[in-house]
């Protein structure tokens, strides 16, 4: 065997051991060691409910463990799915693995006194095993936004801030712009397509060769989070794209929480029937587009456009409406209704 050979024997017998005994996950070492911990914690400050959240979803065996033994209240939090999340389908798991994987997200669904997720795609999933579930959304951190002042910009730019993966791709994106260009000259000499972050190659090459975009579009490497807020509110409209991939209509990221509080205008692409459209709605920030859409992305643009030239340059902003409701102020607020609830202290 050679050492190519050997490598790839290596790493398909780890993945194999990864997905089958290391059950929910690669985390559950730790198990003991945070349980002893924890132990010593709150019998040392009297703590009267305890909050594991996960992924690792681990975390959460071991707040089980100490319900168990402590009899006190326990809120299980999920930032993302357990056995259903997209990345298991990938793994070489035995039946008897998944078998033991859906029975410890039943335990810990079932005996935790409350849950919290961050959509209402992921309550739905749970909500036959769970006796009490509170959707408490990312949202945003009021003090990490500018104030919205005057601003005047010397081009019009659709900004994208973040990784821009594979299964971005929106091929109707690309022609609405396309068409534009070719369609209106002043629009060509005035728009650009700003991407933060890193952008697939793949990508890159379609939109600036197959589409004859490179003339317009610029990648700019990461920046501090900061920064990246102050771009959000600089820019004339930001670019949001739902990932195409298996049960998308649940995905809600937490950069679009930011975008919505930015009150830049958005243009966003992906499910229109989706947990990430219905928030967009709620916040008064447009609508969702579906990715074939290239009429209504090419009025959208243009739209923006034509009123950025009548205002001379001057960027348009959104109403705050509707966005209260997202702030980490008020979702904190939620959470400690739930706490409040489980400990009896309402």
């Amino acid at each position: 065997m050679g050492i190519k050979e050997d490598k790839r024997f290596i790493q398909k017998l780890s993945i194999l051991i990864r997905a089958n005994f290391f059950v929910p996950d690669a985390r559950k070492g730790w198990r003991p060691f945070a349980v002893k911990k924890a132990k010593k914690l709150i019998n040392q400050y009297s703590i009267n409910a305890i909050v594991t959240t996960g992924p690792p979803q681990s975390t959460h065996l071991i707040g089980r463990e100490l319900k168990k033994e402590f009899g006190i209240p326990w809120i299980a939090d999920f930032r993302d799915p357990w056995t259903t999340v997209f990345y298991n389908k990938f793994f070489p798991r035995t039946k008897k693995a998944q078998k033991k994987d859906k029975k410890l997200e039943d335990a810990v669904l079932s005996e935790c006194d409350a849950i919290t997720v961050v959509s209402n795609g992921l309550a739905k999933e749970f909500e036959d095993r769970a006796s009490k579930i509170e959707v408490i959304y990312n949202g945003f951190d009021e003090a990490d936004i500018p104030d919205k002042k005057q601003i005047n910009t010397d081009t019009f730019s659709l900004e994208y801030i973040g990784n821009l993966k594979p299964n971005q791709n929106v091929e109707a994106l690309y022609e609405a712009i396309s068409e534009l260009k070719n369609e209106n000259a002043a629009f060509s000499e005035d728009f650009k397509l700003n991407f933060t972050g890193n952008v697939d190659a793949y990508l890159l090459e379609e939109m600036c060769v197959s589409y004859g975009l490179k003339s317009i579009v610029k990648v700019l490497p990461y920046v501090p989070h900061q920064e990246a807020v102050n771009r959000m509110v600089k820019s004339n409209i930001l670019l949001f794209i739902i990932p195409r991939a298996e049960n998308n209509r649940l995905i809600i990221t937490g950069k679009l929480f930011e975008y919505m509080a930015s009150a830049t205008p958005m243009l966003s692409i992906g499910p229109i029937d989706g947990d990430a459209s219905l928030l967009i709605k709620e916040g008064k920030r447009g609508t969702m587009l579906d990715y074939a859409d290239k009429d209504g992305i090419k009025a959208l643009l243009i739209q923006r456009y034509l009123l950025w030239k009548e205002q001379n340059g001057e960027k348009t902003f959104h109403v705050e409406d509707g966005l209260k409701q997202f702030s980490r102020r008020e979702l904190t607020r939620k959470l400690s209704n739930v706490l409040n609830s489980a400990i009896g202290d309402e």
